[in-house]
């Protein structure tokens, strides 16, 4: 998912039926268990580490020392209060964002559920009336600024005239040329995806991230599970839509709107990396339970982690709306049964859903990627090591990287962070061009030809560490939250 910047810094077998069950937590705070693929993952030879050679070699070692410090072959470990990891999903479990590619499938099919008249109301869900007369540039946000309320008057406008001619479907489908090429499917598609990053870069998470779930109004778990798997097993495959470019839409220029002209770049391609799976596998070979918390809606990762199999997923939390008496969601976030699982939310979840199950103990382990993993990575004293996938982020995720910059200069190992009460960071690095993990901790970002390492903010708070500064303090001291609890507090 999308966490909001200043500037924008964009967010197995069909055969196989998911059968998931609902577990019930403490509080009664249901999940989703994935317990799909244990039977799978059991047959296979047990691993004790780590075994790619695309794993950056300290990342390696690291992960590899990490097994056998806290997995059940340690003298610590104890089989009746079992360890547990946290991952996130998009963009970390995975190689780019799955909900944001399963938005370019729900517009290109124009598969919706929300009623012609009821569109401008679900698109307006959640947004302060002050912030709906905020702007963003009209060409992926730059150029001319676009008020937000007058693309929300449009898209909805569109969507009233493709309702009338019979193309809007709740399951959609491939869209003829003659619509693709129509004033108001351009129209639709491009100011709605335009809506997305506009929502996400001028507000904050708690309005942005709960706004694009408001598209499955009208839908049922199952019918968003299935959409969403038929976007994964499109995107995720590399003889289909797996292409590792960027799209574009684009709304007519001479179309008459209030808005007037967008245009908005996407990513074209997922998949999770044989080595994340491989890291999942030797977690759970070592006695140590995966969980994914993430700030996707529930459904949408459910299908995600059984179309592209990742192995011994215990429970997913997620993005949840509430339900109408037909069982399909409405615009409206279920805050009963968990906190929006972006930011600290991921953090309060942790501690209602999961913890409970582990007699109130934080994750061992997390794996993150952006600003919204942050809290969670960092707030647990029982977490020992932090995988970051490196995206040259300059937000509060950067810090974690420079963290795991100055631990790997200084040689400093996993017993060694420990001992000092630490969590050990380890930056890890990916070609998005070719949707690989690759050993090296600089990544080549989609489009871009140089590898991204650090960020200027990052590179900052490296030069803090080495004037002195503990790892407590330079997170502390840099971190953009006003309300951030603090390191190693939970």
């Amino acid at each position: 998912m999308k966490y909001p910047t200043k500037k924008r810094m964009q967010k197995y077998a069909a055969s196989v039926v998911c059968a998931l069950s609902i577990l019930t937590a403490v509080q009664a705070a249901p999940v989703w268990a994935a317990p799909v693929h244990t039977a799978a993952v059991s047959q296979s030879a047990a691993q004790q580490h780590v075994q790619s050679a695309n794993w950056e070699p300290t990342v390696k070692a690291s992960l590899n020392q990490f097994m056998d410090m806290y997995g059940s072959r340690s003298a610590s470990y104890d089989a009746a209060n079992r360890p547990y990891a946290v991952f996130d999903f998009d963009n970390t479990t995975s190689i780019l964002d799955v909900e944001e590619q399963l938005m370019v499938w729900q517009l290109d099919r124009l598969a919706f559920a929300i009623e012609p008249d009821q569109m401008e109301a679900v698109l307006r869900t959640g947004i302060p009336a002050d912030k709906l007369t905020l702007t963003y540039g009209a060409d992926d946000g730059d150029g001319r600024p676009v008020s937000i309320e007058a693309a929300i008057k449009d898209a909805a406008a569109a969507y009233k005239q493709l309702y009338a001619k019979g193309l809007i479907t709740k399951t959609g489908k491939e869209q003829p040329a003659e619509v693709r090429v129509s004033p108001e499917y351009k129209e639709f598609t491009a100011k709605m995806r335009w809506l997305y990053d506009a929502i996400g870069d001028t507000m904050d998470a708690s309005v942005s991230y709960p706004w694009v779930t408001y598209w499955y109004t009208g839908m049922t778990p199952d019918e968003v599970y299935n959409l969403a798997y038929e976007s994964h097993s499109f995107y995720g495959n590399p003889d289909k839509g797996q292409t590792w470019s960027k799209g574009k839409y684009v709304s007519p220029v001479d179309y008459k709107s209030e808005a007037g002209n967008v245009s908005v770049s996407y990513k074209l391609g997922i998949t999770v990396s044989p080595e994340m799976k491989e890291l999942y596998k030797t977690l759970n070979d070592n006695g140590i339970d995966t969980w994914i918390d993430t700030a996707s809606p529930v459904d949408v990762v459910r299908a995600a982690v059984d179309y592209f199999q990742v192995p011994g997923v215990d429970g997913i939390v997620g993005m949840t709306n509430k339900k109408d008496a037909q069982g399909r969601y409405i615009n409206s976030y279920d805050y009963e049964l968990h906190a929006q699982t972006q930011g600290v939310g991921k953090s309060l979840t942790i501690d209602k859903v999961i913890a409970p199950k582990y007699n109130g103990q934080g994750p061992v382990f997390a794996a993150m990627d952006s600003q919204g993993d942050f809290n969670f990575c960092t707030e647990y004293k029982n977490t020992k090591a932090v995988l970051i996938l490196n995206r040259e982020r300059s937000d509060d995720a950067g810090l974690c990287a420079a963290v795991a910059a100055w631990q790997k200069k200084h040689g400093v190992t996993l017993a060694e962070a420990n001992k000092n009460g630490d969590t050990l960071f380890l930056l890890q690095g990916r070609n998005e061009n070719a949707g690989v993990l690759w050993a090296t901790d600089q990544t080549q970002l989609l489009g871009k030809k140089d590898n991204a390492y650090l960020s200027d903010k990052a590179l900052d708070v490296i030069s803090q560490l080495d004037a002195g500064k503990t790892v407590k303090q330079a997170l502390e001291d840099n971190t953009k939250l006003k309300d951030y609890q603090g390191y190693k507090t939970r």
